[in-house]
C-alpha cells in the first residue's frame, strides 16, 4: 500500500501548552485514497484539539513508497511527527476500501492534545521587525545594532508586564517575508490592509509596526584652550515611528514618533526609546489600575522591570464616555486628575506607591476599581537628571579641577 506524507502547519502558540498524547479512531472519505487519509487525519486533530485548530491546519501531500511494510510505517510515522512538530505523533491504517466512487479509510491516530496554559489567555501581541526609513540605511552597522537592541528591549519590556503573549520572533520574521515581497513589487510602504492580513495570518490581537527613521553615532571633539589635549565624546541619536493596530477592528490605536539624542552608545538610545515605546503600548492597551488602597499608599497592578523606585504617576478618575462630534467614534472616557503617587516598592507583579497628594479619599473610592486608571507622569531617572542640574556652591577641589582643565 502506498503511504502519504501529511504536512500540518504547526502554530507557535502551542509553545505555551502542556502536552499529552491521545489515540482516536477516525474514518475518512475521498475521491482518492490519499484524500481519504488526509480527511481522517484532520478529523483526528479536530476531535482532540477542536475545530478551530483543525481549521487552521494546512496540508500538503507527498508519497512515500517502499516494499517493506514495517519500514514504511516507521519511516512515515517519524516523518509525520517531525513535519508536524509533534501534532500528529503517528497513525495506522486499520482498513481501506472503495465504496462506489469514494475511498473509505479507517485510521488509528495518535494526536498530541494541547492544554493551553493560563498565559495563552493573555492578549497576543506581535512586534513586527521595524523597517528602515531609506534605502541608504540598509546594511548600516549602527542601524543594525540599534534595530536588534531596540526590538529585543521592547520584547523584554512587554514580557515583564505579564500581560501579553508574544508571538515568537523567528516565526514572525518567516511570515513577514511574503509581505516584504509584496512591498518590493508594489514599490511602496506596507498598507494597513496588508498589516491586518498579517495579523490575521499569525492569529494575534495587536500588531506593533514601525519605521526606524534614523539611527546615528558620531564622535565629537573639543580641544583644550590651553593645551593640545582633545576631548572626544560619543554622541548617538535615533528616531522611530510606531503604529499600534487592533487586528480585530483594523483600527490604528496609536500613531506616534519617538526620538532621543544622548552622549553615549546607540544601544543606550535603543534602551531609552524602547522603554518609551513600551510605556506607550502598555498605556494604550492596558492602562495601569489600582488594585488596593489605604489612606497613605496604593497598590498598582503592574511591577517588574517596567517600574522604577521614584517614578511619579498621576491617578485619574474616569468620567462620562466621550464621542467624536463628527464621526461618532468613541474617544474613551473623561479623565479627571485626582492624585499624584510615587513608587516606593516594586514586586514581580505589583508595585507599592506613596500618595503624595489627593483630592479624594482613594481608600474609600477604590471599591469601584474600574473607575480609576494610572498614567506615568515623570520617570525617576528624569527627576534625578533635573535635580543634578541645580547649581551647587563650588568647592575648593572643584575650582582647582576647573583651572587644570580649561577647555
Amino acid at each position: 500500500m502506498k503511504k502519504i506524507l501529511f504536512f500540518i502547519i504547526f502554530f507557535p502558540f502551542f509553545v505555551s501548552a502542556k502536552i499529552e498524547v491521545k489515540t482516536v479512531e477516525t474514518t475518512g472519505r475521498g475521491t482518492s485514497e490519499n484524500l481519504a487519509i488526509e480527511s481522517a487525519l484532520i478529523e483526528a486533530v479536530s476531535q482532540i484539539n477542536g475545530t478551530e485548530i483543525a481549521a487552521k491546519t494546512k496540508s500538503k501531500l507527498s508519497e512515500i513508497s517502499s516494499n517493506n511494510e514495517t519500514e514504511i510505517d516507521e519511516s512515515f510515522n517519524q516523518e509525520v511527527e517531525k513535519k508536524t512538530n509533534g501534532l500528529v505523533k503517528s497513525y495506522n491504517v486499520l482498513s481501506s476500501a472503495k465504496d462506489g466512487k469514494l475511498f473509505v479509510v479507517k485510521l488509528s491516530v495518535s494526536v498530541s492534545k494541547y492544554k493551553l496554559s493560563a498565559q495563552i489567555k493573555r492578549l497576543r501581541i506581535a512586534v513586527v521587525p521595524f523597517r528602515v526609513g531609506s534605502s541608504d540605511m540598509i546594511g548600516n552597522d549602527t542601524v543594525n545594532k540599534f534595530a536588534v537592541s531596540f526590538l529585543t528591549n521592547i520584547e523584554n519590556y512587554l514580557t515583564q508586564t505579564r500581560k501579553f503573549a508574544l508571538v515568537d520572533r523567528s516565526y514572525l520574521e518567516e511570515q513577514t517575508k511574503e509581505l516584504d515581497l509584496i512591498e518590493a513589487e508594489a514599490g511602496s510602504s506596507m498598507q494597513k490592509d496588508e498589516i491586518v492580513k498579517l495579523g490575521n495570518k499569525i492569529a494575534t490581537d495587536h500588531l506593533i509596526v514601525g519605521t526606524i527613521e534614523k539611527a546615528n553615532s558620531f564622535v565629537s571633539e573639543k580641544k583644550s584652550k590651553v593645551s593640545d589635549t582633545v576631548k572626544r565624546t560619543l554622541n548617538s541619536n535615533a528616531r522611530v515611528s510606531i503604529r499600534i493596530i487592533d487586528v480585530a477592528t483594523s483600527q490604528i490605536k496609536v500613531a506616534q514618533t519617538f526620538q532621543k539624542s544622548i552622549n553615549g552608545s546607540i544601544e543606550k538610545v535603543a534602551d531609552i526609546l524602547s522603554s518609551m515605546v513600551g510605556d506607550q503600548i502598555l498605556e494604550t492597551i492596558y492602562p495601569i489600575r489600582i488594585v488596593n488602597a489605604s489612606s497613605t499608599q496604593v497598590t498598582l497592578g503592574q511591577g517588574g522591570n517596567t517600574m522604577a523606585r521614584g517614578d511619579l504617576f498621576k491617578v485619574y478618575q474616569l468620567g462620562k464616555p466621550m464621542k467624536d462630534v463628527y464621526t461618532g467614534e468613541s474617544l474613551g472616557r473623561e479623565e479627571i486628575e485626582v492624585a499624584t503617587i510615587k513608587i516606593t516598592t516594586i514586586k514581580p507583579k505589583t508595585s507599592e506607591a506613596k500618595i503624595l497628594e489627593s483630592i479624594i479619599e482613594l481608600s474609600a473610592s477604590i471599591k469601584d476599581r474600574d473607575a480609576f486608571i494610572v498614567r506615568s507622569f515623570k520617570k525617576a531617572s528624569a527627576i534625578k537628571s533635573s535635580s543634578q542640574k541645580v547649581a551647587k556652591p563650588k568647592t575648593i577641589k572643584t575650582i582647582k579641577k576647573e583651572s587644570e582643565d580649561e577647555w
